[in-house]
Formats: structure tokens, C-alpha cells, sequence
């Protein structure tokens, strides 16, 4: 652990991670990083033989500094801890114990994702705006079915939009909600994080700590984030059992 505390102490500097990211984009002679950065030369000199003597930087022959490939992978792993901190007050109150470990891993991929919305109303609204906007799939994982989402759902499958939905197998489906025919349908014992994407952006989000769905969802529109989630579902899918019988009603009682 020695090294990797030395690493991160070398991390810690906010100074010096600007000054590794803006490497990261293109390589600087030692005056344009001082001049980008609004340090002196002495305060960009000392950051720079820091960085170098921890292997993240090297200067090439004509004396432009850049990122080693050390420095690269450091920063790509950097990413998931970015995320997180980025929404701390969340993954404080949300559960990712059932988060297959290789997508923890892959966390990092949503590090340009915004902060979510814990406005259940306005995560309704955004997930009703982003299902009428799709031209080719809608895929959800979801532990209800939301109703003002259905009339929508139908004018798309009928436009030839594919949709598939994974369910608990406990689902109950609103009075007067009929399936859509040609939907594909999977069951699984319990959902552990809700998805809801087309093939332009994903929304999704996870349990609270007593293990309910509370809506408050994170959005990804760039291809990084929206293949995270839509390697996620696919993940689910697979291992879900398929429900060929429709989903139907209770009728009610004479």
C-alpha cells in the first residue's frame, strides 16, 4: 500500500491534477503550462518534477511535456473515483452490492454524466420525453410499470420501435393496462437497478438502502455511458427467463 498512498498523495494536489489533465489533451513546454494554469514558473517547475519522479510525466527532446502511458491508465482509473465524489450525497444513500463487480469496475465510465434528479416527477418526465423520442428500441428494467409511459410505448412499437421489458416476477400491472403485442418480455426474481434507454440516451438508477426503488435517476446521453447501460441490460436480459404469456390484470372481483 506504501506506493499507492504515495500515488495518490501526488493525486491529492488540485494543481497538479489540472496540470495532468491538461497534458492529457495535448503536450506543453513548461511556459505554456504556466501560463494555462495562472501559476508561476517555480510552482509549475516543483508540480512537474513531482509528477515526472512518480512516473506520470516525461519531457521528450524537444521539451514538451506529456503523460507516460503510467500516467494515461492512472488517470482512466481515476474516472470511477471522479463519478462517485462528483455524487457523493447519492451513492451515500444508494445501493450497488448487486452491481455485477465487472461494471463496478466500469464505473468510471459514467464520470461526464451529470448529477441525478431526486424529483421522482421530473425523472417520470424525462423517461416520458425520452421514450417518445425514440426511433429504434426501447428497453426497460423496472420494477413498476409506469402508466402515463404505455399510450407512448404503443405509438412507437407501432412505428416499429423494438421494446423490451424486464419485470419482477411479483409484478401487477395497473387496472386496465394491457401489454402491447409483439413486446419481448423477461422476468427475474427481483430488479436491483432500474434502466430505462432508446438507442440516443439511458436513464437509470439504484435501490435505496432498504432496498426500494426510489426514481432517483442519473442520466447518460454520450456513447461511453449509454454502452455501460446498455451493456448492463443486455447483462440482465440474458440471464432473465422469458415470459411468453402476456402480462394481464387481476380481474376484478364479482
Amino acid at each position: 500500500m506504501e506506493k499507492t498512498c504515495k500515488l495518490l498523495f501526488e493525486l491529492s494536489s488540485s494543481e497538479r491534477m489540472n496540470l495532468l489533465l491538461k497534458l492529457q489533451k495535448q503536450k506543453m513546454k513548461l511556459s505554456h503550462i504556466s501560463e494555462k494554469l495562472d501559476m508561476t514558473i517555480t510552482e509549475t517547475s516543483r508540480h512537474l518534477q513531482r509528477l515526472s519522479e512518480a512516473k506520470l510525466i516525461q519531457k521528450d527532446i524537444d521539451g514538451l511535456y506529456g503523460l507516460t502511458h503510467f500516467g494515461n491508465l492512472t488517470l482512466s482509473l481515476l474516472s470511477g473515483l471522479c463519478f462517485i465524489s462528483k455524487n457523493t450525497q447519492y451513492f451515500v444513500e444508494h445501493d450497488l452490492s448487486h452491481l455485477p463487480p465487472e461494471f463496478v469496475e466500469r464505473i468510471g465510465e459514467l464520470s461526464s454524466i451529470p448529477a441525478g434528479t431526486s424529483d421522482v416527477m421530473t425523472s417520470f418526465r424525462l423517461s416520458e420525453i425520452m421514450l417518445q423520442e425514440a426511433s429504434e428500441y426501447m428497453w426497460i428494467m423496472s420494477d413498476q410499470i409506469l402508466t402515463s409511459t404505455v399510450p407512448i410505448i404503443g405509438e412507437r412499437m407501432r412505428r416499429g420501435v423494438e421494446f423490451r421489458f424486464i419485470f419482477p416476477e411479483t409484478i401487477v400491472p395497473p387496472p386496465g393496462v394491457k401489454p402491447e403485442p409483439g413486446a419481448k418480455r423477461r422476468k427475474v426474481s427481483k430488479v436491483e437497478e432500474i434502466i430505462l434507454m432508446t438507442e440516443k440516451e439511458a436513464m437509470f438508477g439504484f435501490p435505496d438502502l432498504n432496498g426500494k426503488m426510489d426514481y432517483a435517476l442519473l442520466t447518460g446521453k454520450d456513447s461511453v455511458a449509454h454502452n455501460w447501460c446498455k451493456d448492463l441490460f443486455l447483462h440482465r436480459w440474458e440471464r432473465a427467463i422469458s415470459a411468453p404469456v402476456p402480462l394481464q390484470a387481476p380481474s376484478p372481483t364479482k
